[in-house]
């Protein structure tokens, strides 16, 4: 643990540097929450376009990287959680070599139109967000769809340490559906902007979620889970809100038709949510065969995807099936999409997959022929 600390003491300097733009002195100080994760991961590299191969966080780095690809003193943000006192805090991280550091941030005070005050409550229905505040007064104000454009969340940001913090804002600049298989997948996109003497010497709003070529992207919020942003594994509890940028895997599932807040049917007739239907489902996207934060794909590759619900969701061809998936990585796996990428297996082998799926997986991917834009993008 004393090598930790000495790296986080080195590096605290620097990281207040990248999030302030300016030297380390005349910051005030907040006990803040600031943990690191024990448990030291691989980070890999996407070359030069990461969004899709990773959880796709909201990040304060020219791009938004999904996955955090590299060790960054720049701070990624995956939702907001609330705390025994009541407390509205947004969850987030710092990449290092030691692993993710924990980092979240304060939300200490909300403002749209004319009205400031406190956030009183973050839920959703759906994928559709909900936002109180309360006032000096005591009074609430509900906000929801359209009506929660430019509101504007005031966040105490850590730095690596948990010392020193910076201000930003986050703001919300619009509201609209992201295409879906059933329609039922809510956007909004989000600007954030640092304060203090950057903004002093110009610093503008700038999107939060952004794609592969700088675009901006919208988030996607969920209330009930977070996923890890380097291994993309599951996290319950109803003080969790989710936010994810959309070309991720945990908005693209959503959009794909694997929703965490639905369900279906099997072939028995049984109704079963499909929370790990969505799980499955983005170690499929990401290509995460073990299950880890290790991926195998590029983005933009075009995939079949399969389920055995009744009706099916999804039921693209397994004619050259590339493996079969469970909500803690793939069961079998036979035609990787990307056999250029060096893979050494997993822990524990994989065997290849039957000719005709079969067994208890809850997905299964077939590859399109080659140069086909067919099925889905990845």
């Amino acid at each position: 643990m004393s090598n930790v600390m000495s790296k986080r003491s080195m590096v605290s300097c620097v990281a207040l540097i990248t999030l302030v733009g300016t030297g380390c002195g005349n910051v005030e100080k907040e006990v803040a929450n600031s943990s690191v994760d024990s448990v030291a991961r691989s980070v890999t590299s996407y070359n030069s376009r990461p969004n899709g191969t990773g959880v796709h966080v909201g990040s304060t780095q020219p791009e938004s990287w999904f996955g955090l690809a590299s060790t960054s003193l720049s701070w990624f943000m995956n939702g907001f959680s609330q705390r025994a006192d009541g407390s509205y805090w947004a969850t987030g991280w710092y990449s290092a070599d030691i692993g993710l550091i924990s980092a979240d941030a304060r939300i200490v005070g909300a403002q749209v139109g004319g009205l400031s005050g406190q956030v009183r409550s973050i839920r959703t229905s759906g994928s559709q967000l909900q936002i109180e505040l309360v006032d000096a007064q005591g009074r609430v104000t509900t906000l929801q769809n359209s009506q929660l454009i430019g509101l504007t969340l005031s966040l105490r940001v850590p730095d690596v340490t948990g010392l020193l913090y910076q201000s930003y804002q986050l703001r919300f600049d619009s509201a609209e559906q992201v295409d879906s298989q059933f329609g039922d997948v809510n956007g909004y996109k989000i600007s954030y902007l640092q304060q203090g003497l950057l903004s002093l010497l110009g610093s503008s709003w700038k999107s939060y979620c952004r794609g592969s070529e700088g675009e901006s992207q919208r988030a996607v919020f969920y209330q009930g889970a977070q996923w890890n942003p380097l291994d993309g594994s599951r996290q319950d509890g109803s003080s969790l809100v989710t936010m994810t940028c959309e070309s991720g895997s945990v908005a693209r599932c959503m959009s794909w038709g694997y929703r965490p807040w639905g369900s279906a049917q099997q072939s028995d007739g049984q109704s079963i949510s499909l929370l790990n239907h969505m799980q499955a489902c983005i170690h499929m996207k990401r290509a995460s065969y073990c299950g880890d934060s290790s991926t195998y794909t590029v983005d933009g590759t075009h995939l079949f995807v399969n389920d055995q619900l009744s009706p099916q969701i999804n039921q693209g061809s397994l004619d050259r099936i590339e493996a079969q998936w469970s909500p803690s990585g793939a069961t079998c796996l036979s035609n990787r999409r990307h056999p250029e990428l060096l893979f050494l297996g997993c822990a524990n082998p994989l065997p290849a997959c039957p000719t005709s799926p079969t067994g208890d997986y809850l997905l299964a991917n077939g590859l399109p022929p080659a140069g086909s834009l067919l099925g889905l993008s990845d």
